[in-house]
C-alpha cells in the first residue's frame, strides 16, 4: 500500500463522521461533577438505608472530620499534580496537633506562636522533601517516607512520650459553628475556595498544572519545574500542620498518633476527586467532595457495625469500587462522552485516529 492510498481523500469519497460532544457529556466528564454525582448518589440512599444519618445531628458530627480530612487532601492534591505522593502526612498532622497542644498554654509561648509554629515546622520539613525531590531526583515515596520518620522523632522528643492537653479557646473555637455550620466546615470550604481560584484564575497555578502535565515541556519553554515541585510539598506540609492544629482543638488531648487515621484517605479523597495519579490537571473541588464522600460513608457503615475490622473492610472495598469507576472514566474522557453523545449524521462511520487522539488527550 502507498503513502498516498493511505490518506483520506477529500471529494466524492465520503469523509469519517466526528462525535458532536453535547453539553451534558462536557460536563459529565468534568471530575469534579463525577465526584458530586456520587455524594449526592450517598446522601439520596443513606435515609433509606439509615434514617438517622442524615438528620441535623449527624451532620454537626461528621463535617467537622470531613473538613479536616479535606484540607489535607487539597496539600496530597498539589503533591499528586506534580505526579508525588506525601506519605509524611501522619507526622505533619501528628506534629502540628503537639507542638500547638504543648506549647499553646499561657505558661508556655502562647496560643498564637503554638499555632504559628506548629504550620511552620511541618512546613520546613515538606520543604526539605521538596529540595531533595527536585534536586536529587529521589523516588517522593522514598523521601516522604523518611520525612516522616523525621517528624514522628520530633513528635516524641517534644512530648516525652505523653500527650498533651490544647487551651480551651482553641478547643471552643474547633467546635464552634457559624450560622449552624461547624467552623471548620467553613475553613475548608474557604481553603477550597482560595486554591482553586489560585489553580484556575492566575497564571502562576496554569503553569503548575502544565508543569505537572507535562515537565519537560514546562522545562523547554523555561519555567522553573523544581520551583513548582518543592513548593508543591511546603504547601501540602503546611497544609497537614494546620489540620493538626485543628485536629488538636476538636480532640482536646491529641495522642502521638493522631495524623495516622489520616494518610489512606486524603489519597482516597483525592483519587475520588477525579485526580489523576499520574501528575497535570486535578479538582480541588473534587477532592473536596471526596472528602465529604468518605466522611458520610464513614457514618453510614458505623450505623450497621461498631466493629472496626467490618468497618475498614465495608469502607475499603466501596472506596475501591469508587477509584476504579473514576479512574476508568477520568483517564479517557471520551469513554464517557461516547456514551452521552451522538453522531451528527445517521450513518455510522468510522471516527479517524487522529480524532480520537484528539479527544483522548482534552
Amino acid at each position: 500500500m502507498s503513502i498516498d492510498s493511505a490518506r483520506p481523500r477529500v471529494g466524492s469519497e465520503e469523509r469519517p463522521q466526528i462525535r458532536r460532544v453535547t453539553p451534558w457529556a462536557r460536563v459529565a466528564s468534568w471530575p469534579a461533577a463525577r465526584a458530586l454525582l456520587a455524594v449526592a448518589v450517598l446522601f439520596a440512599v443513606s435515609p433509606l438505608i439509615a434514617p438517622g444519618s442524615v438528620s441535623p445531628t449527624a451532620m454537626s458530627s461528621m463535617l467537622p472530620f470531613a473538613a479536616l480530612t479535606a484540607v489535607v487532601a487539597i496539600g496530597q492534591t498539589l503533591v499528586i499534580q506534580q505526579g508525588g505522593l506525601d506519605l509524611s502526612v501522619p507526622g505533619a498532622i501528628t506534629l502540628g496537633a503537639l507542638l500547638v497542644a504543648k506549647l499553646g498554654g499561657p505558661d508556655q509561648i502562647g496560643l498564637a506562636a503554638a499555632i504559628l509554629l506548629a504550620i511552620v515546622v511541618p512546613a520546613l520539613f515538606g520543604l526539605l522533601s521538596g529540595l531533595v525531590i527536585a534536586l536529587f531526583k529521589l523516588p517522593p515515596l522514598v523521601v516522604t517516607i523518611a520525612s516522616n520518620a523525621l517528624m514522628v522523632g520530633t513528635v516524641q522528643a517534644v512530648s516525652g512520650g505523653y500527650g498533651g492537653q490544647v487551651d480551651d479557646s482553641l478547643a471552643e473555637f474547633s467546635l464552634s459553628r457559624w450560622i449552624g455550620i461547624p467552623v471548620l466546615a467553613l475553613i475548608a470550604a474557604a481553603v477550597v475556595l482560595v486554591v482553586h481560584i489560585l489553580l484556575k484564575a492566575v497564571r502562576t497555578g496554569r503553569r503548575f498544572e502544565l508543569v505537572g502535565s507535562n515537565p519537560r515541556a514546562a522545562s523547554i519553554i523555561g519555567l522553573p519545574t523544581n520551583v513548582y515541585v518543592v513548593g508543591a510539598y511546603t504547601l501540602s506540609a503546611m497544609l497537614a500542620g494546620a489540620c493538626g492544629v485543628l485536629l488538636a482543638g476538636l480532640l482536646r488531648s491529641p495522642t502521638l498518633t493522631a495524623g495516622d487515621a489520616y494518610l489512606l484517605p486524603s489519597i482516597a479523597a483525592v483519587v475520588l476527586g477525579g485526580t489523576a495519579l499520574t501528575g497535570g490537571r486535578g479538582s480541588v473541588v473534587g477532592t473536596a467532595l471526596g472528602a465529604l464522600f468518605l466522611g458520610q460513608l464513614g457514618q453510614l457503615v458505623q450505623t450497621f457495625t461498631q466493629t472496626t475490622a467490618a468497618q475498614n473492610i465495608i469502607q475499603a472495598v466501596i472506596i475501591a469500587v469508587g477509584i476504579v469507576v473514576q479512574l476508568k472514566l477520568g483517564g479517557n474522557t471520551s469513554r464517557l462522552r461516547g456514551l452521552l453523545s451522538r453522531p451528527t449524521t445517521p450513518a455510522q462511520t468510522p471516527v479517524a485516529p487522529e480524532a480520537l487522539e484528539e479527544e483522548s488527550s482534552r
